[in-house]
């Protein structure tokens, strides 16, 4: 699968929700925060090993990007606290649901960011339902941790992936690593690092 959209254009559909910027005193360096929504029905289980596998991408890979972001739900949002470098996050779909019966869906991307008058906007996109279907045959026969360990994995190569686009307002691919258009399966749930997984397409490259 493609592992990324085009840039689409339009408005974000997250909660409306007002966030103030970090004061000038902590403005030289200030952290990133990346606010995640995801369906009710999402298991509680899911946002450790997810937040975790987003913090190693970051650690042990130079993206160019904030490595110690906060990373919070948005039921965690207190009205009036502020926040710097806000980027929404919106996971469509069970992402804490790897083995799925297999259904065809039509060809289509798993993550995607927005451009509004040319500006890529703070927003990411991530289709869990597709990549469930595209892990199937790479989870298949693993254990459900082990299957959790590799939806999560998957995501965060997403959110990096689009989160480059955001930092550097290209909407450009490379032909290798992480901002590469095009990720196979074995490369979404492979940690970064562990095997140059990320250097080089597999045969039969997953839309992503």
């Amino acid at each position: 699968m493609r592992f990324c959209s085009p840039i689409r254009l339009g408005s974000f559909l997250f909660a409306v929700i007002t966030l103030l910027m970090s004061s000038a005193a902590s403005a030289q360096n200030p952290p990133n925060t990346l606010i995640f929504y995801a369906d009710k029905q999402v298991s509680e289980s899911m946002w450790a090993p997810l937040f975790n596998a987003i913090r190693e991408d970051l650690a042990r890979e130079d993206h160019g990007l904030d490595r110690n972001p906060r990373l919070l739900r948005g039921n965690e949002i207190v009205p009036g606290k502020e926040f710097s470098g806000v980027i929404e996050v919106k996971l469509l779909g069970r992402c804490d649901v790897v083995q799925q019966a297999y259904r065809p869906l039509k060809p289509g991307p798993l993550g995607w960011v927005l451009r509004v008058h040319g500006e890529i906007q703070p927003f990411v996109y991530i289709d869990c339902t597709r990549m469930t279907q595209v892990l199937n045959p790479t989870t298949l026969g693993l254990s459900g941790e082990d299957r959790t360990r590799a939806m999560s994995q998957a995501i965060a190569h997403v959110l990096v992936h689009e989160w480059i686009h955001i930092a550097t307002q290209n909407a450009g691919h490379t032909e290798h690593g992480i901002t590469q258009a095009q990720l196979a399966p074995r490369q979404l749930v492979t940690a970064p690092s562990e095997t140059g997984a990320l250097i080089a397409p597999d045969n039969g490259p997953a839309e992503n």
